[in-house]
Formats: structure tokens, C-alpha cells, sequence
């Protein structure tokens, strides 16, 4: 992944103008890649285990400038999955990777490795130990780790983010894949070089958006958790405030479930022909086409399993107990219904339904279905009534909007098929194994 990040980068500057693969600059910029996985490596070697909290350490101002990361390091800790530090559309270059240790590494280093006097005894060394372990609440010494991670509930433990607002950090990150996206409309190709330059840059487009979406995704219905002794004046828990949670599902939204998601001219489209000498060289044959909707509509399902999941419903639900005013709180039926306006947004417009935005409509569709249909054991009541209502609202509207002029035969036997399959959901019996 760090790799990929590296090209990544590389395909970025190279596009803006700013790099030339061939150049110092370029040597450089591969040196400094080496160097920080070099010392993450060495980290482990010394005991570290990953700390993918400490990304959060410094604000994207001091993240943005060059001056800034030329003295400092990016995270907090060498241990960090860091996603490369790019400058935003038009903005100045900052430093791109990790190059020295971070204020975790110091402080968990003299922890592990403290020397102590011969005469020292047991008490005092203990002490000492407690000591230093004593600071482990201050922001720059922020840990979480593998578990924090992987168990998917703190937003603030993950790979490849970086700064202290996960918003702004993936909105740069999703303008930068748009902007590379647009410079390879009029990407002038040597006679020496082939189309798979523009099939590349824009895989590592998606892919690095891919990873912000799930940045923002994490927000929502996400909790975050301290690994505190009492005393340090910080809850164990806490959940994102709503407006967080708000903004990271009108991003997106806007980006990612919008009809405005990653698109490409039809004269791009013609020209991301694949590496005609490496379509049988590697695990898995290369595809021939190279269809962009297809693949962000696989984001969109990543998406909506995730926003639509009765493990989040039930996080939501309960984070409103945690909530000192739960009418605040961001709840299910906020969520679905913001999922509803936004996927279903051509309902209420003039004019026809594109077929990208139809396929997006019948993954949510048939997902609402499916929650109304088979609810698992561990679903919550009060989530399925909301569903039922989300679902009542969108048949009505559906049916509404299939009677509408300016329709292609196309859009309107998906509207009319909508309408059938939720109203066949709505009426279905339905097997229970609770209440």
C-alpha cells in the first residue's frame, strides 16, 4: 500500500508539472519513501506496535506546509500507516513522507529502554516507569493500535489518514483524485509511451478516494476509544459528535452517491485500453475494458453496506444513551432518509434517470428490501419500523415520479419494477426470531 501511494504521488506531481520521473527531485522523492518504511520496519524490530491514532497529531495547516514538515514529522509515531502527504489542488508541496521519529516513538522508546543505575532498586524503577507512562494522555503521545483498528468502531484509529479533521482531510484527498481524474482528459502521450499511463493514474485516483470515502464512512455511528487509566480527565468513550457524523454523510454524499461521482469523457473511456503484455502475467488476467461506472458503483455498494448495516443502525441506537441531550444525538432516521433524498434525487427533478444513477437506486433499493424482508436476530425494532416508513415514503414517490413525461422506456421500467418489488416487500409475512 505504501508503494501504491508512492506511484500515486508520483503520477500527482508528474501531472501537476512538478516532478519529472527522470529527475533528482524524483530520486529524492523515492529515497524519502524508502527511509520512512525503513524506520517503521526498525520500529518493529525494537518492539513498537502499530500506532494508527497518531496520524491525528497536527492540524492540515501545519500538515500543508512545507516549512512545517521539513522540521517536524507527519505523525506522531514512525509506526503510523501514513498515506503520503500531498498538497491540495494549487496549494504549495509539502513534505510528502515521514523522514524522522515522532514524540511517540521517543517517549515509548524511553519507556521500553530506560537505563537505570546499578544501585537503582525495584520501587524506584517502577516509580520511574510510572512516570513516564503517567503522560500517556498528552495529544502528541496518542496510541491506538491493530484491535482499535480492526474491530471498526473508532474513527480516529486508521490506515492511511492523516491530521486532526478527518473531514478536511479526505475532501483534499477526494479534490486531488478529481483533479488528476481531469488532467488526464488532455494528457499528452509520448510515441515511446502507451494508454496505460491514463488506466493507472486513474485506478490510483479511485483507489486513494476509495480510502477517504472509508474515513468518512467511519464517522458515522463511530466511537472513539481511550485506552485511559482513570484520573486523565477523558471518557473511554466517546462517540463523533453529530455535526461530524452530518458533514461526513453530506461529503458523501456530494462525492460518492451524488450523480456527480467519478466520471470520465467518452474520449477517455476509449483510450484506457489495458497492458496488452500483462493481461496473463499476474495472479489474475488483466480485464480488457476498463468501465468507471462499474467500478464506482462498487464503491457505492461498499458504501451502502456499510451506511445500511444493522450493526450501524444498532451503534446509532445506542450512542444516543451515551448523548447528554439524545434528541441531538445523529440517529437511523436521519441516515436513511438522507440516504433516500440522495440516491432518489431524479424524483423529484424533470427529465430522465442516467443509467449509472438507475443501478445505484437498485442497489439501495434491493437492500431496503432485503432489511425489510429477512431481519437478522440482532436487528433492532426500532430500526426496522424507521426502514418500514423510509420505505412507505419511497413508494409513494416512486410511483409519483413513474407516471412523469420526459422518461426513457428504460428509466420507467425501473421505476415501475421499483415499485413493485418494495411494494411486494411491504406486504410480504415476515419470519421473526424477536420483536
Amino acid at each position: 500500500m505504501a508503494a501504491e501511494q508512492l506511484t500515486y504521488a508520483l503520477d500527482v506531481l508528474q501531472a501537476r508539472g512538478e516532478v519529472d520521473p527522470a529527475s533528482p527531485e524524483a530520486d529524492a522523492f523515492v529515497q524519502a519513501y524508502l527511509f520512512d518504511v525503513t524506520m517503521h520496519e526498525v520500529g518493529h524490530t525494537l518492539g513498537l506496535r502499530h500506532n494508527f491514532r497518531s496520524s491525528r497529531i497536527y492540524s492540515d495547516q501545519q500538515l500543508s506546509d512545507p516549512e512545517f514538515t521539513r522540521s517536524h514529522s507527519l505523525a506522531g509515531s514512525v509506526m503510523e500507516y501514513a498515506p503520503v502527504n500531498l498538497g491540495g489542488p494549487g496549494q504549495p508541496a509539502p513534505e510528502p513522507f515521514q523522514t524522522t521519529l515522532g514524540p511517540y516513538d521517543y517517549w515509548a522508546i524511553e519507556y521500553a529502554y530506560r537505563p537505570f543505575a546499578e544501585d537503582t532498586t525495584a520501587a524506584e524503577q517502577d516509580a520511574e516507569l510510572q512516570r513516564i507512562a503517567a503522560r500517556s494522555s498528552e495529544p502528541l503521545l496518542a496510541y491506538g493500535t491493530d484491535e482499535d483498528n480492526l474491530l471498526g468502531l473508532d474513527p480516529e484509529s486508521l490506515v492511511f489518514d492523516l491530521g486532526d479533521d478527518p473531514l478536511a482531510f479526505a475532501k483534499k484527498r477526494i479534490a486531488i483524485a478529481r483533479e488528476l481524474f481531469e488532467r488526464q482528459e488532455n494528457r499528452p502521450l509520448k510515441p515511446t509511451e502507451d494508454y496505460t499511463v491514463l488506466r493507472r493514474a486513474l485506478g490510483y485516483a479511485l483507489r486513494d478516494a476509495t480510502r477517504a470515502a472509508g474515513v468518512l464512512a467511519r464517522q458515522i455511528g463511530g466511537l472513539r476509544t481511550l485506552r485511559d487509566y482513570p484520573g486523565s480527565g477523558r471518557d473511554p468513550l466517546q462517540p463523533v459528535p453529530a455535526d461530524v457524523q452530518r458533514e461526513a454523510l453530506d461529503t458523501l454524499a456530494q462525492d460518492f452517491l451524488g450523480a456527480g461521482s467519478f466520471r470520465v469523457s467518452p474520449a477517455l473511456a476509449r483510450k484506457l485500453a489495458p497492458d496488452f503484455l500483462e493481461r496473463f502475467g499476474g495472479t489474475e488476467p488483466v480485464p480488457t475494458d476498463y468501465a468507471i461506472d462499474a467500478i464506482v458503483l462498487d464503491l457505492q455498494r461498499a458504501l451502502l453496506n456499510q451506511l445500511m448495516s444493522e450493526t450501524l443502525a444498532a451503534r446509532l441506537l445506542d450512542a444516543q444513551a451515551k448523548a447528554d441531550s439524545p434528541k441531538e444525538a445523529f440517529g437511523p432516521s436521519e441516515l436513511y432518509s438522507r440516504l433516500t433524498r440522495d440516491i432518489w434525487a431524479e424524483l423529484s427533478r424533470p427529465g430522465d434517470i442516467p443509467t449509472a444513477r438507475r443501478d445505484l437506486q437498485r442497489e439501495h433499493l434491493s437492500r431496503l428490501a432485503n432489511l425489510l424482508l429477512k431481519p437478522s436476530s440482532n436487528s433492532r425494532a426500532d430500526a426496522r419500523s424507521l426502514l418500514r416508513v423510509e420505505a412507505r415514503g419511497l413508494l409513494d414517490r416512486i410511483a409519483k415520479a413513474s407516471r412523469r413525461s420526459g422518461l426513457s422506456p428504460q428509466a420507467r421500467a425501473h421505476l415501475v419494477d421499483s415499485a413493485n418489488a418494495l411494494r411486494s416487500a411491504l406486504t410480504a409475512t415476515v419470519q421473526r426470531s424477536g420483536v
